[in-house]
């Protein structure tokens, strides 16, 4: 078993309650004793030969910013050799955000991705706090050792606002963007054709941007050097997520997705098991349940009754195994929105390498921080 990427839910609580938000909030929190045995039982496991991942997920990490800093200084206990490269990551919303926080984070060289959703923030996450979250984003941007991005999201209610709140966000000085698409919500035709729309609007824009400064801030329209393949999902093979329960799953969105779907069949095939019992039992658990987080590539899923090996792009296809799960109800199956979403984010992306023209996309001048996964 090697591990390159650990996360902790801390809690699953939350001091917001945004449109789209697909978790169930409860008032539990991760406890020290829980952070420990996972640190203690992992920190062997974790690969010395990559980057390893340390992060910190929540509902809102920062209403358990004492879990964070505890787990934090015992994993640098651990790791005062140096034997192991690792970062440490974060998602919030940035509303808890203290200078202590903020100058711990700096310390310890953090990865910080804010959820912040621009101008869209006021209909889809909360109202009143778009003057709030830009001094939170000024301020994290003066600590010069955070790795710091901006996290956006929108659905078919904020697809209007789109073009012009991930513009808003990069005037007002923002670092890089990353944006997703809501899960689970319905897209209807005009709701398609907006977000078609808005998202040309957008790459027309960050073609200009780019002729100007040489960045592009918006991470989803960067091109990859990389050779084209067969996507496969890092959960449960070297990714482990550890719960408030001290439950064990192969990434954090597991957690979320089986919550509340403790009778579906597919969640004894996916879940470790409490985290005691994980321990005692890994040798025989752990490829047992590996084996069915496997199976979660791109050639093996479905969309409505097609299989995906037969398209022409899956090698340029990367669908969210828990993403695609929360429309269909199924993992390895992808609903026919999906599919025009990722179809309308593919076509934009054409009209900003269009508008372009001779210019080379990939080699950016200013290169962006390491990305904090949400």
């Amino acid at each position: 078993m090697k591990i390159t990427e650990l996360t902790f839910i801390v809690t699953d609580d939350c001091n917001y309650n945004c449109s789209y938000c697909f978790q169930k909030k409860e008032k539990k929190t991760i406890s020290h004793e829980t952070i420990r045995a996972a640190v203690d039982f992992f920190y062997p496991f974790l690969d010395s030969k990559h980057r390893i991942q340390i992060g910190f997920y929540g509902g809102e990490p920062l209403l358990a910013f004492d879990k964070i800093k505890y787990a934090v200084l015992l994993l640098l206990e651990k790791n005062k050799k140096g034997n192991k490269d690792i970062e440490f990551t974060l998602t919030t919303n940035g509303s808890l955000l203290t200078d202590e926080m903020i100058e711990f984070f700096n310390e310890h060289l953090f990865a910080l991705q804010l959820s912040f959703d621009g101008l869209a923030q006021e209909n889809g996450r909360k109202k009143g706090t778009i003057e709030q979250t830009l001094q939170v984003m000024k301020q994290i941007q003066s600590y010069p050792n955070i790795a710091f991005e901006i996290n956006s999201v929108f659905s078919p209610q904020t697809v209007g606002d789109f073009s012009d709140s991930l513009r808003f966000i990069i005037e007002h000085g923002g670092p890089d963007i990353t944006y997703n698409l809501s899960s689970g919500e319905k897209w209807r035709p005009t709701d398609l054709e907006t977000l078609k729309k808005e998202m040309e609007r957008l790459a027309d824009y960050l073609a200009l941007y780019y002729k100007k400064t040489g960045r592009i801030p918006v991470k989803n329209f960067r091109l990859s050097n990389s050779k084209p393949g067969i996507s496969r999902c890092g959960a449960g093979i070297d990714h482990m997520a550890v719960t408030p329960e001290g439950n064990l799953w192969g990434c954090f969105l597991f957690h979320d997705y089986f919550k509340t779907r403790k009778d579906d069949p597919q969640y004894r095939d996916y879940f470790f098991g409490t985290l005691s019992d994980f321990i005692a039992d890994y040798k025989r658990r752990y490829p047992a349940i590996k084996a069915n987080y496997s199976e979660l590539r791109q050639d093996f899923y479905q969309v409505e009754g097609s299989d995906c090996f037969l398209c022409p792009e899956i090698e340029t296809c990367r669908v969210c195994p828990i993403n695609a799960a929360y429309e269909t109800g199924s993992l390895g199956k992808i609903s026919c929105q999906k599919c025009r979403l990722m179809k309308i984010e593919k076509g934009a992306r054409a009209v900003f390498v269009n508008a372009l023209g001779d210019q080379e996309p990939f080699r950016e001048r200013v290169p962006g921080p390491p990305q904090a996964f949400h």
